[in-house]
């Protein structure tokens, strides 16, 4: 319950807020601001965006289920630093028809990141990772992170972000591992993330996240995951996201679990 107060008072929090830099008439962010540099942008001072998305996916055939994925994102910006918090959530219920087993799963991912816009095109980046996958038994695994990379208009209305890094990742299964091949002691990670946006006008977003962790310490260790959206405004400020997902988790194949996941999906966001 005090989870969906919060939840409440931070819609309410960014409704106020764009209401009030409506009324003051002073000068409007760029479209989108949230997703480019802040040095890039005329505007100054405090700016906080909300956005929440849902989507669902069904399988029919020999493996038959329902796939649920939500999320809410945040970024509030002061000056040059810019605060991102993004919370994740998949659902899947699988029946496989030929070995009549039903297969459930659930994943969380809680990531915030802090932005520092050096120039135009350079950045500095901090960030934070919680992740909670029951399908590679994974009870939980943190990750900081820092590193600098590139964000700036490459073209008209075309938006790319780049950040390369360096981590620590310490992973606690919910099952004993000592007979597996797997990390079982925190680690030196690289992170490679990548963010490409095309804003074609206010009522059609392309957008297309990937990012990249290795281990330093382990050769042949690592995790990857790509999303691609396509988002379309219905009525401000709702719009349908058509989506496509993949991940890929070496551990998980170590662990004896699926190791990748493809989804496609249809959903809404409600962005403030």
């Amino acid at each position: 319950m005090k989870k969906y107060f919060a939840i409440i008072l931070v819609i309410a929090f960014g409704l106020f807020n764009n209401m009030h830099a409506q009324a003051s008439g002073g000068k409007k962010p760029m479209t989108q601001w949230w997703l480019g540099s802040s040095l890039a942008d005329s505007t100054r001072g405090y700016l906080f965006h909300i956005e929440g998305q849902y989507s669902y996916s069904k399988m029919s055939g020999p493996i038959e289920g329902e796939m649920q994925s939500g999320g809410l994102r945040s970024a509030i910006r002061i000056n040059t630093f810019t605060n991102h918090i993004d919370y994740s959530i998949d659902k899947m219920n699988l029946k496989i028809q030929m070995l009549r087993m039903q297969y459930t799963t659930e994943s969380h991912r809680l990531i915030d990141y802090l932005d520092f816009d050096i120039t135009r095109l350079l950045y500095a980046e901090t960030g934070f990772i919680w992740e909670r996958d029951n399908t590679i038994f994974i009870k939980n695994r943190y990750s900081m992170y820092a590193g600098t990379g590139l964000n700036g208009l490459i073209a008209e209305k075309h938006y790319l972000k780049l950040l390369v890094a360096m981590g620590r990742i310490s992973p606690q299964y919910s099952i004993p591992v000592d007979h597996f091949d797997v990390v079982k002691v925190a680690y030196q990670a690289f992170y490679l993330r990548q963010h490409y946006s095309y804003v074609l006008d206010r009522r059609f977003t392309l957008l297309e996240d990937a990012y990249y962790f290795t281990n330093m310490n382990t050769a042949n260790r690592y995790m990857l995951g790509v999303n691609l959206n396509l988002n379309i405004g219905i009525v401000d400020p709702v719009s349908l996201v058509l989506g496509y997902s993949y991940k890929f988790d070496r551990e998980a194949e170590l662990l004896g679990a699926i190791p990748k996941n493809t989804n496609q999906s249809i959903g809404l966001l409600v962005s403030l």
